[in-house]
C-alpha cells in the first residue's frame, strides 16, 4: 500500500504540468486543406460573454467589471481540459486536423511527440487538434492558454500596476514569469519542452482580458440596466503566426529533442509543398516583433534558455527553405482562402448544436487497490447528456448523477453520487474508455467481509468519499461511520488508487 500511495503521489505530482502543456503537431497537417474557422471560435467566446452577463443575479446587475470578467472566465475554463477547448475539439462547425476517433488514433501514432516512454504522463492525455483562426494554424490547446493562463498574466499584470510599475514594466513582469514556469513545473522540467508558442498565446490572453474592462474602448459597458457588450470579440486581435508551432519552433531538453528530431525530419520533403510555401511567406508578412519573443531573446543572450531556432525544421533539413526566396512578382502569390461566414449565423449554429443534446447512461470502470477493499473492481452508470454531434471518441465532457458498485478481496461498496469526468468513450459512446480529468462526490455504503490482513469482518459503514481522477489514474478518500451498532471503531478514513474511474 505504501508503494502504491507514493507511486501515485509521484504520478500526480507529474501530470498537471505534462497534461496542461498537451502536445499539437502543426507540422503534421501540412499540404493538408483545413478551412478557417474564424467567424465560428468568435461566435463562441461572444456567447459565452452574452451568457455570463445574462445570469447575473438581479440585484447584482451593477456589480464590477471584474466581477463579470470572473464568472465569463468561468464558462471557458474548467479542470485542466477547458471548456472552449472541448468544444472546439468535437464542435462540427470547427474544421479539425485531424478529425475522429480513427483520425486521432493515426494522429497518436505518428505525429511529432509520438516518441513518448509508455510511462510518461503525457502517454495517457490526448493530442490536440489542429484548427485554423484569422488565418493561422495551431492547436486547440493555444484556446486554453489564451484563457487559463492568460487571466494569470492579467493578474499578474493588475498586481504590478497596483505595485507601481508602468503598464510595459506590468506586462513584462508577468511575461517574465510565465517563462519562468514553462522552464520549470509547466514545461521544460516535466516533459522536456519550454512551450513558445504556448507564452505567446498566454500573453494575448493577458490582453484579452485586459480589453474586456480597460483601454479606450472595452468590450463590456455598464447602461442603466447593466452591463453590455460595446464591441464583439474577435480573435484577430490576438491570434499570430506565432500560435502555430511549425513556425513559432519551441525549445527541447537534449533527451526529448533526441526523440523528436527524427521525426521532425521526415517533414523535410514537405518544405516544398506549395501550400506551405504559401502560408509560411504568407506569416512573415504578418508576424510582427512581439513582447514575448523578445523576452526570449534576452534570455537566450543570458544563456538561459537554448535558441529556440535550432529547433526549426529548416535547421534539421539539408536543403534550404523555399519559403524564404524572393518573390519576384507578388501578384504571382495565392492569397489564404477564407471567405467567412456572417457572425449571425454563426453565432445560431452554435446556439443550436448547444440545444441539441441526447440523454444516455454511460458507463464507467474502474480498478483500485484500496483500504479496506484491498484490490477492488468497479462499475458506475451517469445519467449524463451530450450534443448529439459530437463524436466522443475524442474527449468529451459528462457530468451527472451516477451509481456505483464495487465488490473487493476485503468488501463491497454502493455509493450514489455526482461526478464530472472528460474523457473519451468508444464508439457507441457508452462506456468511458480513457478519462483525462474528473472528480466525484459520493454517498457510501461499505461493508467488510473475508479475513484477509487488517479488515474486521462483517461490518457496515456510511460516509462521504471524494474521487479524482487525472490522467487516467484515480484517488479517492472517504470518511464513514459504523452503522451496525457496536462501541468500538466507529469512525474509518478509507482510501486508495488505481486505474480508471
Amino acid at each position: 500500500m505504501r508503494r502504491l500511495t507514493a507511486l501515485l503521489a509521484v504520478w500526480f505530482m507529474a501530470v498537471p504540468g505534462s497534461s496542461f502543456a498537451l502536445e499539437t503537431d502543426q507540422y503534421y497537417t501540412w499540404g493538408r486543406p483545413l478551412a478557417d474557422s474564424t467567424d465560428v471560435v468568435n461566435a463562441r467566446f461572444n456567447l459565452e460573454l452574452e451568457r455570463a452577463i445574462v445570469e447575473i443575479p438581479q440585484h447584482r446587475r451593477r456589480m464590477t467589471c471584474r466581477e463579470v470578467s470572473v464568472a465569463y472566465r468561468k464558462r471557458l475554463r474548467s479542470m485542466l481540459l477547458h471548456d472552449i477547448q472541448v468544444w472546439a475539439w468535437n464542435s462540427k462547425w470547427v474544421d479539425r486536423i485531424p478529425n475522429g476517433g480513427e483520425e486521432n488514433r493515426q494522429y497518436r501514432r505518428t505525429n511529432l511527440y509520438s516518441r513518448h516512454s509508455i510511462l510518461a504522463p503525457a502517454s495517457w492525455m490526448p493530442n490536440t487538434p489542429t484548427i485554423e483562426v484569422a488565418g493561422v494554424r495551431f492547436g486547440t490547446d493555444k484556446l486554453a492558454h489564451m484563457v487559463s493562463s492568460g487571466w494569470i498574466y492579467y493578474a499578474d499584470y493588475n498586481k504590478g500596476l497596483r505595485n507601481g510599475f508602468t503598464p510595459e514594466e506590468a506586462k513584462r513582469r508577468a511575461v517574465r514569469h510565465g517563462i519562468r514556469e514553462e522552464s520549470q513545473h509547466l514545461g521544460m522540467a516535466t516533459i522536456g519542452v519550454l512551450g513558445v508558442s504556448d507564452l505567446e498565446a498566454s500573453s494575448a490572453g493577458m490582453q484579452f482580458y485586459n480589453d474586456l474592462c480597460d483601454g479606450e474602448s472595452p468590450v463590456l459597458r455598464l447602461d442603466e440596466d447593466g452591463w453590455v457588450i460595446s464591441r464583439p470579440i474577435d480573435l484577430r486581435n490576438y491570434v499570430t503566426p506565432r500560435w502555430d508551432e511549425s513556425y513559432q519552433p519551441q525549445v527541447y531538453s537534449k533527451g526529448r529533442w533526441r526523440k523528436v528530431r527524427p521525426v521532425l525530419e521526415t517533414y523535410c520533403d514537405r518544405l516544398d509543398d506549395p501550400q506551405v510555401v504559401e502560408m509560411r511567406r504568407r506569416y512573415r508578412e504578418q508576424d510582427s516583433d512581439s513582447l514575448v519573443g523578445e523576452m526570449v531573446a534576452e534570455r537566450v543572450a543570458e544563456d538561459k534558455i537554448s535558441d529556440p531556432s535550432q529547433f526549426a525544421l529548416e535547421a534539421v533539413c539539408d536543403d534550404p527553405d523555399p519559403s524564404r526566396a524572393v518573390v519576384a512578382d507578388a501578384t504571382d502569390r495565392t492569397e489564404a482562402d477564407s471567405p467567412g461566414t456572417d457572425p449571425a449565423i454563426a453565432r445560431e449554429r452554435v446556439v443550436g448544436e448547444d440545444g441539441d443534446r441526447r440523454r444516455f447512461a454511460l458507463g464507467l470502470l474502474g480498478l483500485k487497490v484500496s483500504y479496506p477493499l484491498l484490490a477492488s473492481a468497479s462499475l458506475a452508470v451517469m445519467a449524463t447528456s451530450q450534443v448529439r454531434s459530437y463524436d466522443c471518441t475524442t474527449p468529451c465532457d459528462f457530468r451527472g448523477f451516477f451509481g456505483q458498485i464495487e465488490p473487493g478481496l476485503g468488501g463491497g461498496k454502493l455509493s450514489l453520487g455526482w461526478a464530472r469526468v472528460t474523457g473519451n468513450t468508444n464508439r457507441s459512446g457508452s462506456l468511458l474508455t480513457a478519462g483525462f480529468i474528473g472528480a466525484a462526490y459520493k454517498l457510501t455504503v461499505l461493508r467488510t467481509w473475508g479475513d484477509i490482513g487488517n479488515v474486521e469482518s462483517g461490518r457496515t459503514y456510511a460516509g462521504l468519499e471524494f474521487g479524482l481522477l487525472l490522467a487516467q489514474a484515480n484517488v479517492g478518500l472517504g470518511v464513514l461511520y459504523r452503522v451496525d451498532g457496536g462501541t468500538d471503531g466507529r469512525w474509518m478514513v478509507i482510501g486508495g488508487g488505481g486505474w480508471g474511474f
